[in-house]
């Protein structure tokens, strides 16, 4: 069977990429703190979520970088990326995305990890043509730096599982030394580890 690769995009204008013999789309980064950032201004607070100090709790652990210049003079890419929030936290971003978009079963996220080495293979200059004139202004960027799909080393993921939510994934090594396969599933003590726990998101259907 011939497998194809698609591109479609979230409100935040960042790629999700399928497979024609999935029945799902799948986000082709972690969810980015510039995707969030965008979700809060438009929202705007909802309680304690969402404000400015609950944001800036979050950054004290992993600051931002800017989307730009995260290579110069130090390479940190998961500045990039937002961490720390948990499964309630993000339930909202969830239904601003649409009411297919979930976080990821497990096996779902572990088919992405199947077929990295093949979405790593898909030819760049194509991969950002699709992007062209619909894709938020870092996509390119990340794309011609290779900054996908980040599963054999990233951040621990929130993935769905039987008994709630677990965690999966290898990160980067200058953000947690580790010795992790990026294919086990684990628990982790979430005080101790949210620093390094970000997620992506899946479209059904």
């Amino acid at each position: 069977m011939l497998v194809e690769y698609f591109i479609e995009f979230d409100k935040t204008g960042f790629p999700l990429i399928g497979r024609s013999d999935w029945n799902y789309s799948i986000s082709l980064f972690p969810v980015s703190k510039y995707q969030f950032e965008r979700f809060m201004i438009e929202e705007g607070p909802k309680g304690s979520l969402y404000t400015d100090a609950w944001y800036r709790e979050l950054l004290e652990k992993n600051p931002r970088a800017s989307w730009k210049n995260w290579m110069n003079g130090h390479e940190k890419p998961w500045k990039l990326f937002l961490t720390g929030a948990n499964p309630n936290e993000i339930t909202p971003f969830l239904r601003y995305l649409g009411k297919n978009f979930r976080l990821p079963t497990k096996e779902q996220r572990l088919e992405l990890l199947k077929s990295s080495d093949e979405i790593q293979q898909i030819n760049r200059q194509e991969l950002e043509s699709l992007c062209k004139n619909k894709a938020a202004p870092p996509v390119a960027l990340w794309i011609e730096k290779g900054l996908f799909p980040l599963v054999r080393e990233g951040l621990l993921e929130i993935v769905k599982t039987d008994i709630n939510y677990q965690y999966i994934g290898r990160p980067w090594q200058g953000l947690h030394n580790q010795t992790w396969r990026p294919e086990d599933v684990r628990d982790v003590n979430w005080e101790l580890s949210r620093f390094m726990v970000g997620f992506r998101v899946v479209k059904n259907g």
